[in-house]
């Protein structure tokens, strides 16, 4: 028997890592179950996170299998509760959305890990920051290996190129350096070959940001600063500078505008994870399953909650009866705290486990059916 596509479907769910499974390196004991619950369903089920670490999406799925089996009572040998196509990072569009730059220079800025992603995506001529600020030594007079207010003269003992000619910066994660990273940054997007021309009216480059987030959560008591405080502190820097030389308020504004944002809430962000639930629903049984609603799972609702509302007005507006609704389900063990803006939240819930549940019950009959049909086809 073949289970017909559109016939029948199913719920599929999209969920936030940090302060939903986890809050910095600490994963919560309740991981494991949820997913084994989903599994059992037989529901499709993908992560996106407004992190990643630097990591592809394979390492970032082998390290959750690790940490998550820890707690896993059911579990007896290897488990597997997210494989790579199950992984969003911030970072994941820059492998397909910004193809025109994987044969030019690109600054990467982010943590060690963050080089190796980036040229594993394709970005053949990346140069981390680090690196770059190794070549020019003098952009960072607070380098940790010695601080030009202690008196200390740097040299290199041979003449600088200024030859990298940036087309553009991605910003992969938190800088490893947030002062060196706002000078040298700000630096590179004024000219070309800073240490020779300061200014270079003719010069502009993209700089794109994978994580609009203000605040994460980690295991501190209180969410801590994220990617978005860089951006924030970028482009007061970089407009103050600019104010500095004499550019005007529409000079200024212009610059600001090669600023680009990707990862939640931005719908190029949604439309992946979208995708990469569907890609799930089409696997399921022996001819796959149609996607009755996705469930956005997160724990802060300026990017959570806020994508998911987004994405539900896109389904309204589109007018299309086979579009997929979208509801966003706020969880309390991270960011959102009592009293805060839910900014649209359909639902508010304890943990992880306590949205499945709800979801799960909301869609019995609906899951029954396809389990029904699944046990049909094996008999």
């Amino acid at each position: 028997r073949k289970l017909g596509r559109g016939k029948l479907s199913l719920p599929a769910f999209v969920f936030d890592i940090d302060g939903v499974f986890k809050n910095g390196g600490k994963y919560a004991e309740f991981g494991a179950k949820a997913i084994r619950k989903l599994q059992r369903a037989h529901i499709p089920y993908v992560f996106m996170t407004n992190g990643g670490g630097g990591r592809t999406e394979k390492q970032y799925a082998e390290v959750m299998n690790e940490k998550l089996s820890q707690f896993d009572s059911e579990r007896r040998g290897p488990a597997e509760y997210v494989r790579e196509n199950q992984m969003i990072l911030s970072y994941t569009p820059f492998r397909t959305h910004l193809t025109h730059l994987k044969n030019e220079p690109v600054l990467i800025v982010g943590c060690p890990r963050a080089i190796h992603t980036a040229r594993k995506y394709g970005f053949t001529r990346a140069m981390a920051l680090s690196e770059y600020a190794r070549r020019h030594p003098t952009m960072n007079p607070f380098k940790k290996g010695g601080c030009e207010k202690d008196g200390k003269v740097i040299t290199t003992g041979i003449k600088e190129r200024w030859n990298e000619n940036f087309r553009a910066v991605l910003v992969f994660t938190d800088p490893q350096d947030f002062f060196e990273a706002l000078q040298i940054v700000t630096d590179v997007l004024l000219s070309s070959r800073p240490g020779e021309q300061e200014f270079e009216p003719s010069h502009r480059i993209p700089i794109v940001f994978s994580n609009p987030d203000l605040l994460w959560k980690t295991q501190y008591a209180h969410a801590r600063f994220g990617q978005g405080a860089f951006r924030l502190s970028l482009e007061a820097c970089y407009k103050a500078r600019m104010q500095a030389m004499g550019l005007n308020r529409e000079e200024i504004d212009d610059r600001l505008n090669d600023f680009i944002q990707f990862g939640k809430p931005e719908p190029a962000q949604f439309i992946h994870a979208r995708t990469a639930a569907l890609t799930q629903a089409e696997g399921k049984g022996q001819d796959g399953c149609s996607i009755s609603h996705f469930y956005m799972v997160g724990d802060n609702p300026r990017s959570d909650i806020t994508g998911a509302v987004r994405m539900q007005k896109l389904v309204a507006e589109s007018k299309n009866e086979r579009a997929h609704g979208w509801s966003g389900m706020l969880v309390k063990t991270g960011v959102w705290q009592e009293g805060d803006d839910t900014m649209g939240a359909s639902e508010i819930h304890g943990n992880v486990v306590d949205v499945i549940d709800a979801v799960l019950k909301r869609h019995k009959r609906e899951i029954a059916q396809f389990t029904n049909t699944i046990e049909a086809m094996r008999l």
